[in-house]
């Protein structure tokens, strides 16, 4: 897994929002075999309003906390965006996920997260 991918995700304003996210590894002959997210010490993903390391952090999620991993080969990674999240005020902020193992840190994807404002709320 050399690669970052970049996934950028649309909210609503005051909307809860869950995305499903498949991992897969794609092996030297072509085969994507499923990566078994249990097997990671732990997944974090923090969110920033800037795109810079010394960006305050607006929330972290962790899996049992906003971030869930699931799928017959545990495989899926939920990432739960909750009203209370989608009701900030910034219309942008910025995330990466990383993955440690045996003290290994991998981030694997990032991108922006756009919210889309409403009226009723």
């Amino acid at each position: 897994m050399d690669k970052i991918g970049v996934l950028n995700f649309k909210l609503i304003r005051g909307n809860n929002k869950i995305y499903n996210l498949a991992f897969f590894e794609t092996l030297p002959d072509g085969t994507d075999v499923p990566i078994d997210l249990t097997t990671y010490d732990e997944i974090k993903m923090e969110v920033k309003t800037k795109k810079t390391i010394d960006s305050p952090i607006i929330i972290t999620y962790t899996v049992g906390s906003g971030l869930t991993i699931s799928g017959d080969d545990n495989n899926i990674l939920s990432v739960d965006f909750d009203r209370n999240f989608i009701n900030t005020n910034s219309i942008q902020y910025y995330y990466d996920i990383l993955f440690e193992k045996d003290l290994i840190f991998q981030t694997l994807i990032g991108g922006v997260i756009n919210i889309t404002s409403i009226v009723t709320i």
